[in-house]
């Protein structure tokens, strides 16, 4: 991720200390406060037209407001949220892991100054964070109902057909909060997918090739024109779409 790389020199001391202890902590004191009837979730949510009324607060709030009033379902959640979201934060550090739940409230936030009626709620964002972990520890299991073992990956693959669903079904507000949410993976692994999706055209193009040319070359380095075939015991490394051996890229020819 170059672009992240890049950001992180010039930006990565203002990361925000703390973040996933904050959101878990305001949580647990909303929970506490909407059981007590201290408050109500009404008053927390994100709503652009009550922020032009004057309640600023909600910009932040919406951000610890829980998904579940059950205190099992609400428990659960914040451990799987805890638990997420220290994996990733460890992984990706301070100011990653900041910048990732950051670009989903803030495309959050923009979203419902869209459309200033509406009800924006965090569940998008808290959903990317899955995503993420789905994305980075696929081999992760989790005990749905506490008995069945499902690994991670498969929740994720789950999430994304509910969230497909919910481009084609839901109303315009919920198809622009699932975009907001889903953004900053986008922006997180966006080049990995695309990556990904030009491996997979190279192996099918590889794969057409062998059909009538058994011996022909998988990789082949634009410089000095070796391929896996002819020189077996090199590795090789592509740069967008130019493919370079490792003793091209030893020498630094690759620019």
């Amino acid at each position: 991720m170059p672009f992240l790389d890049n950001l992180e020199k010039k930006i990565g001391k203002f990361s925000f200390p703390y973040l996933l202890q904050i959101l878990i902590f305001g949580q647990i004191l909303v929970f506490g406060s909407i059981v007590a009837g201290v408050v109500f979730p009404q008053q927390l949510v994100m709503n652009a037209g009550a922020v032009f009324s004057g309640e600023i607060w909600r910009i932040f709030t919406f951000m610890v407001v829980p998904l579940n009033l059950d205190l099992l379902w609400f428990a659960i959640g914040a451990y799987v949220t805890y638990l997420i979201g220290s994996n990733l934060e460890q992984k990706w550090g301070e100011f990653r892991f900041g910048l990732y739940v950051g670009l989903g409230w803030l495309a959050t936030v923009l979203v419902s100054f869209l459309i200033p009626g509406a009800v924006v709620t965090n569940s998008f964002i808290m959903g990317s964070l899955t995503l993420a972990f789905a994305k980075l520890f696929p081999e992760v299991q989790f005990l749905i109902f506490f008995i069945i073992p499902v690994k991670v990956r498969y929740i994720g693959y789950v999430m994304w057909a509910f969230y497909g669903l919910a481009m084609l079904t839901q109303p315009v507000v919920v198809k622009l909060q699932v975009l907001a949410g889903v953004l900053p993976f986008f922006v997180f692994f966006g080049s990995d997918l695309l990556f990904s999706l030009k491996e997979r055209k190279r192996t099918r193009a590889f794969q057409e090739k062998t059909r009538t040319d058994p011996s022909a070359a998988f990789h082949t380095c634009s410089l000095c024109g070796a391929t896996d075939t002819s020189h077996p015991e090199r590795a090789f490394r592509y740069k967008g779409d130019q493919c370079f051996c490792d003793e091209c890229l030893a020498k630094g020819s690759t620019g």
